[in-house]
């Protein structure tokens, strides 16, 4: 009956109260304990069984992601836990190309995730979603996608690599959204030293880090004493010292704590063996409980988009807020269209399984969105932040010119479920190019248009995407006053800004100058204008002021601004001349000792700069900024010259100035603001091409 009978209570009034799905009513002392001893004490036993009249009338739901770097068993452990949970009999196997959660014929081929999988599962009393997540550095947007979408992460880190690139990448991921998480350290029944790995974490992570087991899987001996240093609450220390403290006071704080990402519960396991499986399933129904607003307006995140035969477009949202039915009416933030949700859907051993209600927490796929893509926000904007990440190498993707048609229909397709891959399209070169991370990101591109398109496609050799900037401070200025009937008169200061800065805008002048209304046409003409600067590139890390103009009360146009503000801003990107500034990321390493020179010399070859590795256990670490022209092919290189065992992260650090030298200029797309009459022809919708 639990570790501590004696001093078991009823289930704290402020556990429920956080949990408002979890709702109790009075029943029969016949099932006095069984719903506590059911679901925890057989798998942790340092829980209490609580001696509740109550039974558990509707589940509260968890939405949980799980992340790692790549082969530290991330996949293998989701398997597991659909076997835990009842969903599988039997897991699958990520090197067969049988796991449950890798959907697409390119991951079951291949032997990675490369989308977000989730699943919907109950255990014990807990509804959970369960998001698993690719570990390639390549696919970050899916792993990004999904942390903005889970109450709740489990990071799994191998016992016999330790903490690696992406590791490294997701903690910091992990504590710049202050997102709750536990860990689980995998394969501890390899040849490891599972110490070395809880030291490191404990040293990297900044919270409270819990063992609720050890290495060997059983309980933690220490697990009271632990809890009560974690938690830091000198009340609860008097109250055990007294012998007074109850074992459900002690878990409604370690509720709270873990709930509110201040204490990360650790657990030793191996997905492989399923040790410490239940345990972890035990400890994320225990300790994570999360408010629930159903009564709130209607709020969700679109973390995923798929398109399905049978189904048409799936948009998997999580909802923040209110409830979604079939046939209710929602609108998309980024595009201001609304639309009326068609079959909502739920999966369950992935399996779509209809469902007439969604409610806030829970997660799920609904039909019938015609223009939305994954990032998008529907009805009222969620409490989270979530921006792409700005692309920094494009490729051209060809075919064969009959299927070209074709191939631009399955891109736009495609980018609606990667939205990073930025699709451009440029018809008077009948050119089509994509932005992507890296090699194997453009393999499996390419296999999943012959897969599922039937599309022989091929991908050119990368190219970067620069930006750039001003060299110095200048004025602009343009004054379009003919042919008639028109007249904007504008004139702007231009002035650089320091790197990261991007563009700032400002208006000093008057409104007796230029009317509020077509100042409004300007603020909105600025950026547009800046998308393609004097060397093709969009021009970034400066700032704008619109000193002075004129408009007329009989001859002014509303669309006049709209033409004049591109010369104006052009006139001033010439007097200031251009400055090209290429991508530069930054690179974290970890690889074998041994490996270390022939590492750093490929490295210096590529124009890396770096300080002294630092060394541990016969591995070293490394961090280094490299243009990113540098970088593609890097993953191979390292594999090659490590024996399989370099692992590396990349992250768009800046765009700064390019050495001495470099020079790539762009060709423009359309027509040139300074080539003063074809602009005005092609902006009046007059120039024919």
């Amino acid at each position: 009956m639990g570790k501590f009978p004696d001093r078991a209570r009823s289930l704290p009034r402020e556990t429920v109260a956080r949990c408002p799905r979890l709702v109790l009513g009075s029943v029969t002392d016949g099932v006095n304990f069984h719903i506590i001893s059911a679901l925890f004490v057989d798998a942790l036993p340092f829980l209490t069984i609580f001696p509740v009249r109550a039974t558990i009338i509707a589940m509260k739901t968890l939405n949980i992601g799980i992340f790692a770097h790549i082969d530290a068993g991330k996949t293998t452990l989701s398997e597991r836990i659909l076997v835990e949970s009842g969903v599988l009999r039997r897991e699958g196997s990520v090197d067969s190309g049988t796991a449950a959660t890798d959907f697409l014929a390119v991951e079951r081929a291949r032997g990675i995730s490369v989308r977000d999988a989730t699943v919907t599962f109950s255990y014990g009393g807990t509804t959970i979603d369960l998001i698993d997540t690719p570990g390639h550095a390549d696919f970050s947007e899916e792993t990004e996608l999904a942390l903005a979408a889970v109450d709740a992460a489990v990071l799994v880190v191998s016992a016999r690599d330790g903490v690696e690139a992406q590791t490294e990448l997701l903690l910091s991921l992990l504590e710049k959204r202050r997102l709750p998480f536990a860990l689980f350290i995998n394969k501890c029944d390899l040849e490891s030293d599972p110490s070395v790995v809880t030291a490191a974490l404990k040293a990297r992570v900044g919270r409270e880090v819990l063992p609720l087991n050890t290495p060997a899987f059983a309980p933690s001996p220490s697990f009271e004493e632990d809890a009560l240093t974690a938690l830091s609450d000198e009340a609860l220390l008097e109250e055990y010292l007294a012998g007074a403290l109850t074992q459900g006071k002690l878990a409604s704080a370690l509720q709270e704590g873990c709930s509110k990402g201040h204490i990360v519960p650790l657990l030793y396991g191996s997905a492989r063996t399923g040790a410490g499986v239940k345990e972890l399933l035990t400890a994320l129904t225990a300790y994570f409980c999360f408010e629930r607003r159903e009564d709130a307006p209607f709020s969700a995140f679109v973390y995923q988009v798929e398109h399905r035969p049978n189904l048409g477009k799936l948009a998997h949202i999580r909802l923040f807020g209110g409830t979604l039915k079939v046939r209710q009416e929602v609108n998309n933030l980024r595009t201001g269209s609304t639309f009326k949700a068609g079959q909502l859907k739920r999966i369950r051993g992935g399996k779509y399984e209809d469902t007439d209600l969604l409610c806030d927490g829970e997660a799920g796929a609904v039909t019938g969105i015609a223009d939305v893509r994954a990032g998008d926000f529907l009805g009222q904007r969620p409490p989270l932040s979530y921006t792409p990440a700005a692309p920094y190498l494009r490729v051209k993707v060809t075919a064969s010119p009959d299927k070209l048609p074709a191939l631009k229909a399955a891109l736009e397709e495609l980018t609606d479920e990667w939205p990073s891959l930025a699709l451009e399209w440029v018809p008077e070169k009948r050119n089509l190019s994509v932005a992507i991370a890296g090699s194997v990101q453009a393999e499996v591109l390419k296999e999943t248009l012959r897969e599922r398109f039937g599309i022989a496609a091929e991908t050119g050799a990368p190219s970067v995407v620069y930006r750039e900037t001003i060299a110095r401070p200048a004025w602009g200025f343009e004054c379009y006053t003919m042919p008639k009937p028109c007249w904007a008169v504008v004139k702007f200061y231009l002035e650089p800004l320091p790197a990261g800065s991007g563009l700032v805008y400002e208006s000093v002048c008057s409104e007796k100058k230029i009317a509020y209304r077509y100042q409004e046409h300007v603020r909105v003409s600025v950026p547009r204008a800046l998308e393609q600067g004097r060397l093709g590139w969009q021009v970034i890390d400066l700032k704008i002021t619109l000193v002075d103009g004129e408009d007329h009360p009989q001859h002014t146009h509303p669309l006049d601004f709209f033409v004049a503000t591109p010369m104006g801003i052009h006139d001033g990107l010439r007097n200031a001349g251009s400055v090209l500034l290429e991508p530069v990321l930054s690179l974290s390493l970890t690889a074998p000792e041994k490996a270390m020179g022939k590492l750093m010399t490929a490295l210096r070859e590529r124009r890396a700069v770096f300080e002294s590795p630092v060394p541990s256990n016969g591995s070293f670490t490394l961090e280094a900024e490299i243009p990113a022209g540098e970088t593609f092919g890097l993953n191979e290189l390292a594999a090659s010259l490590s024996g399989g065992r370099a692992a590396f992260l990349l992250r768009l650090k800046g765009y700064y100035p390019c050495p001495e030298g470099v020079s790539e200029a762009r060709e423009r797309v359309g027509v040139d603001p300074l080539d003063r009459s074809l602009w005005i022809l092609h902006a009046r919708g007059a120039y024919k091409k």
